[in-house]
């Protein structure tokens, strides 16, 4: 699949090889987002990020990872600030 730096990453990609910059996997015009993408982007433990991804109910399962679309999950967090206020 088509791996690419995450775009507003907070770790730039490194031409040296010593820090990796975050990928995520390509579905069409959608990303789909790993636990470890979730992590960094909420600034939560992978835990507490997968919590939420099955909470959202829109999480997808493949080989015993759990995958969030992009746009799902940020579909999510709306609904969820629209919740709060």
């Amino acid at each position: 699949m088509n791996q690419q730096p995450i775009v507003g990453s907070s770790r730039p990609a490194a031409s040296n090889g010593k820090s990796p910059a975050r990928t995520y996997e390509q579905i069409g015009s959608d990303r789909l987002l790993s636990i470890q993408n979730v992590s960094e982007t909420l600034g939560v433990c992978p835990v507490t990020a997968s919590k939420i991804m099955k909470e959202s109910g829109r999480s997808i399962t493949l080989h015993r990872k759990i995958y969030i679309l992009e746009s799902s999950f940020l579909a999510y967090l709306r609904e969820q600030e629209a919740e709060a206020c």
